[in-house]
């Protein structure tokens, strides 16, 4: 199965970008479709606009994951969380970073490079990345947060005519 992930950073999480993206592609087998921060200096003063694009790349289905590294990963998922069907947040820890995928179908994960080590934000990755979130097995209560959150979002939020796929509110049909 060919897996494609995006993966963005600032200036601060440059470095471990870099990182992480050879775990993804050695480790994890990910192809990555979207790593626009070539240098550190690419990454400065632009998690708004990153958000922002790997949310649009994320709605047109050219991956259907992404992960930011910055400082802590607060303010990139929050600038993300602004976009229709996008699901993100910050994560600190593996069980959290489960959770996430298991019970919200979190597409983007936000790490803090002043937070946590390499090994540990691997430790993360592979907890958030190892078991995809599955409508046959999900807990019927996250199914239903699901239904709502998309319900959130028809109210509050407009749905670009963009948007090729369900955005994981629903079951693929």
């Amino acid at each position: 199965m060919n897996k494609k992930i995006a993966i963005a950073c600032d200036n601060v999480g440059f470095k471990r970008k870099e990182e992480i993206k050879k775990y993804l592609i050695k480790e994890k087998g990910y192809d990555i479709v979207f790593d626009p921060v070539k240098t550190p200096e690419d990454g400065q003063h632009t998690f708004a606009r990153l958000a922002d694009d790997m949310a649009e790349t994320i709605q047109k289905d050219k991956c259907r994951l992404g992960i930011y590294i910055c400082g802590t990963g607060i303010g990139f998922t929050m600038q993300a969380n602004k976009h229709w069907g996008i699901r993100a947040t910050a994560v600190t820890n593996p069980y959290s970073a489960r959770r996430a995928r298991l019970s919200q179908n979190a597409q983007i994960i936000g790490l803090g490079m002043r937070v946590n080590g390499l090994h540990y934000m691997e430790m993360i990755l592979d907890a958030w990345l190892d078991e995809a979130f599955d409508f046959n097995k999900a807990r019927e209560n996250s199914k239903v947060n699901l239904l709502e959150a998309k319900a959130d979002d028809d109210r509050y939020l407009k749905k670009p005519d963009f948007v090729a796929w369900n955005m994981g509110f629903e079951r693929e049909k």
